[in-house]
Order: structure tokens, then C-alpha cells, then sequence
């Protein structure tokens, strides 16, 4: 019986190590005491937001954590706090829902894409050549369509869309210009490990790839890969222009990126905290698709790049056969 108990022992101090070990990336996992803080009766807290991209002042995912932190504590007087993890320290997209679902992360930025794995419904925003321009995917994304997709999110997997943010048109980045879909035949295109995405290139001919984002760079670099695909502001703060000579303005998906967390802890807060936080999430979404928009267009006037300017039509200029790809999609 004494052997028996010091094996369960063993098994608790290990399952307890383990746990500290995940509480403890990007310095201690988030305090969310429900004491009185220094705020009007707002509990004290710091929350850890977790997203993939570097976490400079320009980076349309950071600036959208960053502003929405900044609204909140100063909405609650300091009693909220927030502590930004980017660069993957808290792990990849999927690794970030799959906290949500442990409970070991509470808010990221995530890509509608990412959902879009898990949730059919969401794959309408990332239908190939489907916006004409920026302003015609954020009405989209703020209509009732996506109402109803975030609500099944929530519903269905638990995870909370507090506000959308700007991630941009997605072009290729490459060592030689793409002028038709002929130049791209054969290409080893790293891209976002989602049917659409890898169904679109392959359709097209070209070998896409599902590579860990974080091994891109040197991956391109060293030629193992002959390019990617990035929202122009994604591929200026990450250097890109410092392995790709050209980048083909091709505008084929538009990347939409969430301010989100766990359903759990949404529920966790108060009615009061919760409509601080959707009014700081929505404010902070806006001013992150201007930004956005205005880094992109500082960096195509930048110089480091070779462009090409494709004409942007919208989802007619879907080939037929990606269409019929597309439709096979469930």
C-alpha cells in the first residue's frame, strides 16, 4: 500500500511539474485574483495576449493586442494589465486554441484561417479573390454573416471574436517575378497549412508547402523554398525583403485576424470588464486596420521590393477549375 501511494505521489508531482512548466512561458501565466484592485472595484489581473508575429511598434498583430491592452487599463484605472507575448513564445495559432481549451491561455490573435480548420462556416472569408479591397472585406467581416460565424464559434467551440483586426491582402514573395499563373508551376510556395490555401496553389500548379512559419525564413533563405506568401505589412517587419527581390501584388486571400479568447475565461469576467472589453477590442480593431493599411503603404513605397500589381477583380476572376475545387470543400 506504501509502494502504491508513492507512486501516485510521483505521478501528482510530475503532472504538477508539467503544469508549472506551461504556466511559466512568457514569464508567469496570467494573475487573474479576484481581490479589489486599484480600479472601481475592478479586480486586479494581468493577461497574457499571445500571437506569432515580432512584437514591434508597426506589426499590424501586435498593434492590435497592444491598443486594445492600452484601452482596458485605462478603462479600470490600472487594475487590468496585460502582458504581450508574440513571436510564438506561447506557441503557434493552433497551440493557442488548444490553451484556450485547457485553460492555459486565455486571449491571442488569431487568423480566421485558423478557424477556419475547425469550423466550416468560417472558410467563407477565405475563399480565393472573394474582396475587391480593404474596404469591401471589412464591411464584410462587421456584417451579419460574420455575426452568425462568430456566434457558432463561441457556440460550438468555445472561442470568443471580440473584434476583427487588419491582416491584409496575402502576395507572393519570391526570387523572380510572377507575372501569370504559369510562372508558378512547380514553385515550392510555403503557405498557411489550410485545404484552401494548399488546394488554391496545387490547383495552379505550383508545390505548396505547410511550414512552420517560424522556419520560413531560413527555409527561403537556403533555397529550400523559392518563396511565400504575406500580407505586405507581415512580410516588411518580418525583413523578407532581405531574401525576396520581388513581390507580386496577386491579392488571392485576404488574411483576417481575431482579437479572441477561451469562452471560459469571458465568462470568468464581469458584465462590467466584459463590455470594457468588447468596447476597447472594437475601438482598438479599427484603429489597427488603419494602421495596417497605412504600414502597407509605406512599405510598397519603400523601395526594397521589385512590385508587380495584378488586377484585383474580385471572386470572378476564379478559374474554373478552382472553382469546382472550391465547391468540392466541405
Amino acid at each position: 500500500m506504501k509502494k502504491l501511494n508513492a507512486k501516485r505521489l510521483a505521478a501528482l508531482a510530475m503532472t504538477l511539474v508539467m503544469l508549472l512548466g506551461v504556466l511559466t512561458a512568457c514569464g508567469d501565466k496570467a494573475d487573474t485574483n479576484n481581490g479589489s484592485g486599484d480600479g472601481e472595484g475592478f479586480p486586479t489581473m494581468t493577461i497574457q495576449i499571445a500571437h506569432v508575429n515580432p512584437t514591434t511598434d508597426d506589426d499590424q498583430y501586435n498593434k492590435l493586442a497592444t491598443l486594445f491592452a492600452e484601452k482596458v487599463t485605462a478603462a479600470t484605472d490600472g487594475a487590468v494589465t496585460f502582458e504581450i507575448c508574440g513571436n510564438s513564445e506561447l506557441g503557434g495559432e493552433a497551440d493557442v486554441l488548444t490553451g484556450f481549451d485547457l485553460g492555459t491561455h486565455q486571449m491571442g490573435i488569431i487568423t480566421n484561417g485558423s478557424y477556419g480548420n475547425l469550423y466550416g462556416p468560417s472558410l467563407v472569408v477565405e475563399l480565393p479573390f472573394i474582396f475587391k479591397d480593404n474596404e469591401t472585406a471589412w464591411n464584410f467581416l462587421d456584417g451579419d454573416i460574420m455575426k452568425e460565424v462568430t456566434d457558432g464559434l463561441y457556440d460550438t467551440l468555445g472561442y470568443k471574436v471580440l473584434a476583427w483586426g487588419e491582416g491584409g491582402f496575402r502576395n507572393i514573395l519570391s526570387q523572380k517575378p510572377i507575372r501569370t499563373p504559369a510562372d508558378l508551376k512547380g514553385m515550392k510556395i510555403r503557405v498557411p497549412g489550410m485545404e484552401m490555401f494548399m488546394t488554391t496553389f496545387q490547383t495552379i500548379g505550383a508545390a505548396p508547402s505547410a511550414l512552420d512559419f517560424n522556419e520560413t525564413f531560413t527555409a527561403v533563405q537556403q533555397h529550400l523554398m523559392d518563396g511565400l506568401e504575406l500580407p505586405i505589412a507581415s512580410a516588411y517587419t518580418g525583413s523578407y525583403y532581405e531574401i525576396c527581390d520581388y513581390y507580386d501584388m496577386t491579392g488571392h486571400f485576404y488574411n483576417a485576424i481575431s482579437l479572441s479568447c477561451s469562452k471560459s475565461f469571458w465568462e470568468s469576467l464581469s458584465p462590467e470588464l466584459q463590455e470594457i472589453f468588447l468596447t476597447a477590442a472594437k475601438e482598438a480593431g479599427a484603429a489597427a486596420h488603419l494602421a495596417a493599411d497605412g504600414r502597407g503603404r509605406y512599405a510598397l513605397q519603400d523601395g526594397r521590393w521589385r512590385l508587380h500589381h495584378h488586377r484585383r477583380c474580385g471572386r470572378g476572376c476564379i478559374p474554373g477549375g478552382l472553382r469546382a475545387r472550391v465547391r468540392g470543400l466541405s
